[in-house]
């Protein structure tokens, strides 16, 4: 049986720069956030999640987009919905990698313009993150960006 998951995910950006996480033992990244919980709400999930990463507070802003992106986990088929907002995060800065308070998580920032090198997931936004028109939707499921899976 497939499983669905709700995300929010933030996009946080300084000196043409985004903040991405990398899960030990995965080649791919992704933006900060993470799982909403039942009656949350996305801006109330992406604060949570905020806080339980990174241990800061941020301001959530303006909604970007959603990308809808569906792959298998040890044979069992996933599927997600990531809603991607602007945060405005100021105590941090591309200077330093912000400490992660999960032990299995790593920040990093990377160039805007790198997001392919870094593998970043869903593939979509490797694309639609550098300046694409807002409110953005994609997805992994369209038969014509299926090479965006990885």
């Amino acid at each position: 049986m497939e499983s669905t998951h709700l995300l929010a995910r933030a996009v946080i950006r300084r000196s043409g720069h985004v903040l991405l996480v990398r899960a030990d033992g995965n080649a791919h990244t992704f933006l900060p956030g993470g799982h909403v919980e039942d009656g949350e709400g996305l801006e109330g999930g992406l604060r949570r999640e905020l806080r339980e990463e990174l241990g800061v507070e941020g301001t959530v802003g303006r909604y970007l987009g959603a990308v809808e992106h569906r792959w298998h986990c040890e044979g069992t088929p996933q599927y997600e919905i990531n809603h991607c907002f602007t945060v405005d995060v100021p105590a941090l800065a591309p200077e330093t990698p912000p400490p992660a308070q999960e032990a299995y998580l790593t920040f990093e920032w990377v160039p805007i313009d790198a997001l392919d090198d870094a593998a970043l997931q869903p593939a979509p936004l490797r694309r639609l993150l550098p300046g694409a028109e807002a409110p953005w939707w994609a997805s992994t499921l369209d038969p014509a960006t299926r090479d965006d899976i990885v």
